[in-house]
């Protein structure tokens, strides 16, 4: 199909059906349409979804490709930082181009925009990857190996009960500027954007834990699938010894029926949580997640100028 057949258009109401079956056919599992109202519609910000269609709404969908923008705190102010997600092409389509290449284009034409972070970030696979590097301009910020093993109760030590609910504190901002320090920038964990990604999400379980040592309080959210749990985010201010609060998360779950447990590494220069993840069994796993950005066109190298930036599990489009 040429370039000039495809319409290019944001997601209306009745493409909802066919990227169900988009979604089902690619990813191996079905994007709902009260799924996709919470995650375009609902956020803290502005969600973009937009389709390379045979038609009007309603018609065959060749691919699909999504972008949130989402508050954030960025070089000791607030701005918004733009992340891509759901970016897909329909498997009868023997390659990517034309249907996502000139999808991607149009919906990142004038992104980011003035004010906004300067730059975009994702969680690509390799395949699209490689695709955003010829294309789009990507570029590799990072790669995350995670941390995964298996919840041994009987070698956790002396754990302590922590609180735990459905709903995020109204304090989480400030716990989470406080974990990633002052000179740390990233998607703002507050109650607004907490409560929106876990407890408003459908569909989805997640557990919201409140650990506090000594007057400083964390937090830590969880993910469920069967009996594996996902360390959702991972925010815990330096100072404090937190294993034991780690340590009685863990036999939680395991009380729960939970047997494993993944997490991202925290940020760096905090070996006080590498050893205590460590001690707890969470150790380097073989997988690694690429993380990639986009700078503004014509715009700085967007490497150096996202130095610093944090991330957690929960910014990963799949959990």
């Amino acid at each position: 199909m040429s370039s000039s057949a495809l319409h290019i258009r944001p997601t209306e109401p009745d493409d909802l059906p066919a990227l169900c079956v988009l979604f089902a056919s690619r990813f191996g599992r079905p994007l709902s349409a009260a799924e996709w109202n919470w995650k375009y519609r609902q956020l803290p910000g502005e969600g973009r979804s937009w389709v390379a269609a045979v038609g009007p709404p309603g018609s065959e969908l060749l691919a699909h490709a999504g972008a949130l923008r989402l508050p954030a705190r960025w070089r000791g102010g607030e701005a918004g930082i733009w992340q891509l997600v759901d970016w897909v092409a329909a498997e009868r389509v023997p390659h990517l181009r034309p249907p996502l290449v000139d999808l991607g284009r149009a919906l990142l034409a004038d992104l980011p925009a003035a004010g906004d972070a300067p730059w975009i970030f994702g969680f690509p696979s390799e395949r699209h990857f490689r695709l955003g590097q010829r294309v789009f301009g990507y570029r590799p910020l990072g790669e995350i190996v995670p941390l995964g093993g298996e919840i041994a109760v009987a070698s956790l030590g002396s754990g302590v009960e922590v609180p735990w609910g459905d709903t995020a504190p109204d304090d989480a901002r400030e716990i989470w500027a406080a974990a990633a320090g002052p000179e740390g920038f990233g998607v703002e964990r507050s109650a607004a954007f907490l409560n929106w990604r876990y407890h408003a999400r459908p569909e989805r379980y997640y557990r919201i834990y409140a650990p506090e040592v000594l007057g400083v309080r964390g937090l830590a959210v969880v993910a469920f699938a069967g009996r594996l749990a996902q360390l959702a985010e991972f925010w815990l201010p330096p100072g404090p010894e937190w294993r034991p609060s780690l340590a009685g998360i863990a036999a939680d779950l395991a009380a729960a029926g939970i047997e494993q447990w993944t997490a991202w590494p925290p940020p760096p220069g905090r070996a006080d949580l590498d050893g205590a993840l460590s001690a707890l069994g969470l150790l380097p796993a073989a997988d690694r997640i690429v993380l990639g950005c986009r700078g503004r066109v014509g715009g700085t190298d967007p490497v150096p100028s996202a130095a610093g930036f944090f991330y957690a599990m929960g910014d990963y489009d799949l959990v």
